[in-house]
């Protein structure tokens, strides 16, 4: 079976351009000597030791299973080299065994020979979540789900990434994380299926701390955060940081513009600003070429309402808008009937890390914007209407919840002290208000719900109650997901309002 590989290059792309230019992949570790007769990675493990004595256990277990790797990847098995400085990656056939040159310079003596088919795939043409996960720190790791080989192959064949369609299976424990993040370098997952792996199911502040905690603990990153994804985006897991990851030569990341890692501080280092990848928003983007004719953006565009289409190349790639005024002033104009006449090339974008609401002013004024990727690439569209829509979820469970409580008490403000159950009666003699949880002991009781005359069923009245304490509990946590996909339990605060209506009649106006 073929595999696939990324190998990551050296210092200020140095190793990478004698990888392409005599046909090789490199790895450094340049105060280690030959690895031939290595039959384990516990023979790698006990060389490392000799030769970098002053390195942590954890260290060296991590480079003797990177440079295993590196022996055991097989002739036929593809290479991913990200180039450094350059919007593309090289793809490489392995075409020989380990090869140590004791000849060559310091840091270019670990090899295998390698057929480079296609040394300049453009970046965007590699879909979002397979770059991610060749974007590990580790120098050598594999690319091992999500039909990875496979698309690695597409790729080198066709320079076109067929992507995955489908749920990847989620890791079974943290420790299954760990191991998996061990063996192949990375690991992606969604949000929802990485919190569940402590048995959460929404991210409040209390869950985003401790999952921040156990993942600092297990030596574990995660990019992007799983707060600045929807709960159902893809965030990809790798060992925390360069530190013990890196080659022992540790000159992967100098002069580098990837962002350096963050250390594992635990969860006070974690940015809490909310996030244009917070929101869900449109997938599915219906795109034009500059060259199609401008009936073929106008059908789509009455179809289905758009006020605008992205404009792409053949990689998704952003290359302008075309909207109803520019497809007006075309026409207008007598110019030939194409996209590329109609053509807006400074279109509204944003990136799904941008703060959300520094955005909400620009979105307001164009009624949109294009989210795209780190390589401009079309990953979404997000529109006023979509903001509107998400302010209402957002806000609606609050208004409904308000409102009840507001009811609440002016339909008890007549019980007197004395008549409360007791676990009540100190909060209304201080003249506080009661909790959700207060007025379930209230309704529970025989006296006070006789003295209510309310025309439902108690034990029901007392349910409801109790469902719509929980949900008020929880939204007293921050969150990062919509208090609104708690679908059941906002239908039961919006029943339980209705009730009270009934009872507590607002005064004519």
């Amino acid at each position: 079976m073929v595999r696939a590989w990324t190998v990551r290059g050296g210092q200020l792309g140095e190793r990478e351009q004698v990888a392409l230019s005599e046909g090789l992949v490199i790895v450094g570790w340049e105060d280690l000597g030959d690895l031939s007769g290595c039959s384990s990675p516990d023979d790698i493990g006990d060389l490392l030791a000799k030769a970098y004595p002053g390195e942590a256990v954890g260290t060296i277990d991590s480079w003797k299973r990177q440079l295993w790797r590196f022996i055991a990847m097989e002739i036929g098995d593809y290479v991913v080299m990200p180039r450094k400085h350059l919007s593309v990656v090289a793809l490489g056939l392995l075409a020989g065994p380990y090869e140590y040159r004791a000849e060559a310079p310091p840091g270019f003596r670990h090899v295998r020979s390698t057929n480079w088919v296609r040394p300049a795939v453009e970046r965007a043409a590699v879909r979002g979540d397979l770059r991610d996960s060749m974007g590990a720190f580790l120098t050598v790791s594999e690319l091992s789900r999500r039909d990875a080989a496979a698309r690695v192959q597409a790729l080198a064949e066709t320079g076109t990434d067929p992507g995955y369609v489908g749920d990847g299976e989620p890791p079974g424990s943290p420790e299954d994380l760990v191991n998996d993040v061990r063996d192949s370098g990375t690991r992606q997952l969604t949000a929802r299926d990485l919190i569940g792996l402590w048995g959460w199911k929404r991210r409040t502040s209390e869950v985003t701390d401790l999952v921040d905690q156990h993942l600092a603990e297990l030596g574990l990153r995660v990019d992007p955060h799983f707060t600045d994804v929807q709960l159902d985006g893809l965030v990809t897991v790798s060992a925390e940081g360069p530190t013990g990851l890196e080659e022992g030569n540790r000159d992967q990341d100098r002069g580098d513009t990837q962002q350096a890692p963050r250390k594992a501080d635990g969860p006070r280092d974690r940015d809490l600003t909310w996030r244009i990848g917070n929101l869900p928003f449109v997938r599915e983007v219906v795109t034009v070429r500059t060259s199609d004719t401008l009936s073929q953006a106008i059908t789509p565009m009455i179809e289905y309402d758009f006020s605008q289409l992205p404009v792409v190349d053949h990689n998704d790639v952003l290359r302008g808008v075309v909207t109803w005024e520019g497809i007006a002033r075309a026409q207008l104009g007598g110019r030939t009937a194409t996209v590329a006449n109609a053509l807006d090339p400074h279109p509204e974008t944003a990136r799904v890390e941008h703060a959300l609401f520094d955005r909400m002013d620009r979105i307001q004024r164009s009624g949109f914007t294009i989210i795209v990727d780190g390589e401009n690439t079309v990953i979404g569209i997000l529109t006023s209407t979509d903001l509107a829509g998400q302010l209402k979820q957002r806000i609606e469970p609050f208004i409904l919840l308000e409102e009840l409580e507001r009811r609440l008490r002016r339909l008890i403000r007549h019980f007197s002290a004395e008549e409360l159950p007791k676990e009540i009666r100190r909060t209304m003699e201080r003249g506080q208000h009661l909790s959700l949880g207060q007025y379930v002991f209230l309704v529970e009781d025989d006296h006070c719900w006789g003295k209510l005359r309310w025309p439902f069923e108690q034990q029901d009245i007392s349910r409801r109650l109790a469902t719509v304490r929980d949900y008020r509990n929880d939204l007293a946590h921050w969150a990062v997901d919509a208090p609104a996909e708690d679908v059941a339990a906002l239908a039961a605060t919006s029943g339980l309002l209705k009730l009270l209506k009934l009872v507590d009649h607002d005064p004519a106006v």
